[in-house]
């Protein structure tokens, strides 16, 4: 009997040390394919999300991976939308602090710029996702990628689940309660750009990380995409500690240290969701949190307008004094 055709990518990442090699960026693809396709066994899919685990993917899988979906889904053949600016990846969960980058998002649709975020949630219990606090928030939740397309021909903020418009990967996300870990998928989700936004950002968890971002970014043809080490792997900056900003723009990689806002606090033992709507409301006082809302929706200034962060940090601390609630 003949082997399975999903068995060779099994073996070119499972033979041993001096032979494994890791995929192509067509193997890659090819693979996902079948995956999508249901041409993969579960037994197969499991080995393969974990050879991808232990041995860590290269820049050029992760090419794969992303071309590979958006190709699939449809999304290299979308349009930008009149009023999008910015594409943001949510899918990491806060735990050890509200997720203030949700007000940065706000602050930033208030100063004129569509966003269109985009998430998923569940994977891990002990965490809250963006998705929790939308309705709180005033943010519209999109039911399709033609609904996101429509509502933001005029700039404002857009949430877009990924069950809208790639059910099968969040499928392949929440398997990391059977096997046990993360795999590669959580990293390409990030850089899916669904509605092929000029300015993308994302948070990364494991410093290191930032060069498969920039790598795939640049190799999708992405005009700027912004990547940094995120509060608990989301993309919110840690506004009481040096930071570094990784960025793929004008065709040239750069990274750019960035000085703490406001001296080390203590985090907090624990916090409420109404606590992100009341410093919105201005009823709460909050330094870290109104200066991680600052630092973020200023790194992601410095992508939209091209500016310094300093230049960034006073334009939103500005818009934050006027904002309307």
């Amino acid at each position: 009997m003949a082997d399975h055709p999903f068995a060779e990518f099994l073996r070119i990442l499972g033979k041993g040390p001096k032979t494994r090699r890791p995929l192509t960026q067509d193997e890659a693809s090819q693979a996902l394919a079948m995956i999508l396709a249901g041409e993969v066994t579960e037994k197969q899919l499991g080995a393969f999300l974990l050879l991808m685990r232990a041995n860590g993917e290269t820049p050029d899988e992760l090419i794969g991976f992303v071309k590979g979906a958006r190709q699939s889904f449809g999304l290299d053949n979308q349009a930008c939308p009149a009023g999008l600016h910015l594409d943001w990846a949510a899918y990491a969960g806060k735990w050890r602090y509200p997720p203030y980058y949700l007000l940065s998002l706000k602050l930033l649709a208030q100063m004129g710029f569509g966003i269109l975020l985009h998430g998923d949630q569940g994977q891990f219990a002990q965490r809250q996702y963006a998705q929790a606090f939308l309705a709180e928030l005033n943010v519209p939740i999109a039911d399709s990628l033609p609904a996101a397309r429509a509502m933001l021909v005029t700039p404002q903020l857009v949430y877009l689940p990924l069950t809208q418009f790639a059910e099968p990967l969040r499928e392949i996300l929440h398997l990391k309660e059977e096997i046990g870990v993360r795999t590669v998928f959580n990293t390409a989700v990030k850089l899916l750009n669904p509605l092929n936004a000029p300015v993308s950002v994302q948070g990364i968890f494991h410093k290191g990380v930032e060069q498969l971002h920039l790598q795939t970014a640049q190799a999708l043809g992405y005009k700027t995409n912004l990547v940094f080490k995120g509060e608990g792997g989301e993309a919110e900056m840690r506004p009481d500690a040096l930071s570094t900003v990784y960025a793929w723009q004008n065709n040239t990689q750069t990274e750019q240290k960035m000085t703490a806002l406001i001296e080390r606090q203590q985090r907090p033992e624990h916090w409420d969701r109404a606590d992100l709507v009341a410093l919105w409301q201005g009823k709460k006082q909050d330094i870290y949190g109104e200066a991680a809302v600052m630092a973020t929706a200023a790194v992601a200034l410095m992508g939209l307008a091209t500016i310094d962060y300093a230049t960034a940090v006073a334009r939103v601390k500005q818009a934050w004094a006027q904002r309307y609630v």
